[in-house]
């Protein structure tokens, strides 16, 4: 492949790159009193050029640029799935009435950066890209949690924020170290035949420690059990619009890339008897961890009265449920996963939409805020019982699709116990949800609201809302997957 082409194939992350520069000098350059507006739009737009660049890449045939960069549906899919979920959360923030000193300009140049180090940890065909795609969306990250310098509990999340991600990443270059060690090469490809070898020499144990270290830093990544107890705080100390991104942009590119690696370097053990000692015990252990995420975010999300806190639980809870259809260990499993991946990122921006609604009327993210609130704001209350519904996954909404192709996964590949354990734990999860639709139209305002108005954040979660329920015919989008995961598992057959 000459240069030229390589440049092609990966022009979408030029154009960011060019854009992320052209933010940075604005908010520089720029001495507007509103110049967090201007630099809002101008990302909107390089968000725009760079989802049709993506869009046009559907149509390439995959390869593999400068030896470490994979270009295929799979990635081109998440990329897109990164670049409109960023899209939203800006489009939040712009709408915030009381975005104050979190509307900074600063944001969208770190926005920017995080889907800039996404896009390189979900292309990754080396550890070493791999690496620093996570770091540079972990990076900004930290950095976006501790915008909001005068809140002492934003202050202090983001320090947690910090020390949890900076133990999970040393932890995981340790594992990454023995990989190389294993098999001399840092590509997935290369690792994986190092893996076979080790597993067919009887290293077990040395392939099960590495495998550990490195689902420490996608276990805190997608805040699974035990490594989500930044979460909450996190998620409770930051802007609305930046808790979005962290739940749906930075969870959903890191499980992308989790089933990136673990195909990638695991692919023989995909192919294998499913009775091998380390296929069973690493699909046990990812079960195992699975289940105690669903139980420990649902739990703890009964007994939750700030919004946010109470969605950070949510969120845990289903990061428990995608890691259920990993468990599997079995393409049909994958699919789920990715699908449900997916849809999660259109309901948890839409509720994460009506919280900055709300926020923004009642004055605060508790949920006694919400009371009476729903019959004032007709368009917000309507949209927001269609997120928790497909939270749940309820009928007819995309929550609901994602459910069925992931509980039927589960069934098919002999975990029915897991599958009992998800539904379960939807049922459960059903009344949590329930409090804040009750809260919106079954309880009376003890106090008179803000009277604002907010129409363009309200026609956002209309639209949000639709897309909920019109994706319960989502059959194309499933055969995007399939055909995305197709191209993936060619280079391990």
């Amino acid at each position: 492949m000459s240069y030229l082409d390589a440049l092609n194939y990966i022009l979408p992350e030029v154009a960011l790159t060019f854009g992320l520069c052209v933010v940075l000098i604005w908010d520089l350059v720029v001495r507007s009193g509103r110049r967090w507006w201007e630099t809002g739009f101008l990302t909107l737009g390089f968000l725009a050029v760079t989802a049709v660049l993506l869009v046009q890449r559907f149509a390439y045939p995959p390869a593999t640029v400068f030896g470490m960069v994979r270009i295929d549906l799979f990635a081109t899919l998440f990329k897109l799935f990164l670049v409109v979920a960023t899209g939203f959360v800006v489009a939040f923030q712009l709408a915030d009435r009381n975005s104050g000193e979190n509307g900074r300009s600063e944001t969208h140049f770190l926005l920017l950066c995080a889907v800039l180090g996404g896009f390189f940890l979900v292309s990754a065909d080396n550890f070493i890209l791999m690496y620093l795609g996570l770091e540079t969306l972990g990076l900004s990250s930290y950095a976006l949690a501790g915008m909001a310098k005068r809140s002492v509990r934003g202050s202090e999340a983001a320090l947690k924020y910090i020390v949890y991600g900076a133990l999970a990443s040393g932890v995981m270059l340790f594992g990454l170290s023995l990989f190389y060690g294993m098999s001399g090469s840092l590509s997935y490809g290369g690792t994986m035949v190092g893996v076979s070898q080790a597993l067919a020499n009887g290293q077990v144990a040395q392939v099960a420690i590495a495998t550990l270290m490195v689902l420490v830093g996608f276990g805190f990544k997608l805040s699974l059990f035990p490594f989500q107890w930044w979460a909450p705080d996190v998620y409770q100390g930051v802007s609305t619009p930046v808790a979005s991104f962290l739940a749906v942009g930075s969870k959903g590119i890191a499980v992308a890339a989790m089933l990136r690696v673990m195909a990638t370097t695991f692919g023989i053990e995909l192919h294998a008897d499913a009775g091998s000692e380390f296929t069973s015990s690493l699909s046990a252990l990812l079960a195992l961890l699975a289940v105690v995420t669903m139980l420990f975010g649902n739990l703890a999300a009964l007994r939750q009265t700030d919004l946010k806190r109470l969605l950070a639980y949510s969120s845990i809870a289903h990061a428990g449920y995608i890691l259920a259809a990993m468990a599997t260990l079995t393409p049909a499993g994958f699919h789920a996963a990715a699908l449900y991946t997916l849809l999660y990122g259109l309901m948890t921006l839409g509720i994460f939409g009506a919280v900055l609604y709300f926020a923004n009327i009642a004055g605060h993210e508790r949920i006694d805020g919400l009371h009476g609130l729903g019959y004032r704001h007709p368009i917000a209350g309507a949209a927001t019982v269609v997120f928790l519904a497909s939270l749940t996954g309820l009928p007819p909404t995309a929550g609901f699709g994602g459910k069925y192709y992931l509980l039927t996964a589960l069934w098919e590949s002999g975990h029915g116990m897991l599958a009992l354990v998800v539904a379960l734990m939807s049922v459960v999860s059903l009344f949590y949800y329930f409090r804040i639709a009750k809260a919106l139209y079954l309880k009376s305002a003890t106090t008179e609201p803000k009277k604002m108005s907010m129409p363009v954040l309200a026609g956002i979660l209309a639209l949000l809302a639709i897309a909920n329920v019109w994706f319960l015919q989502f059959g194309g989008l499933l055969t995007g997957v399939q055909q995305a995961w197709g191209q993936l598992e060619a280079l391990i057959s």
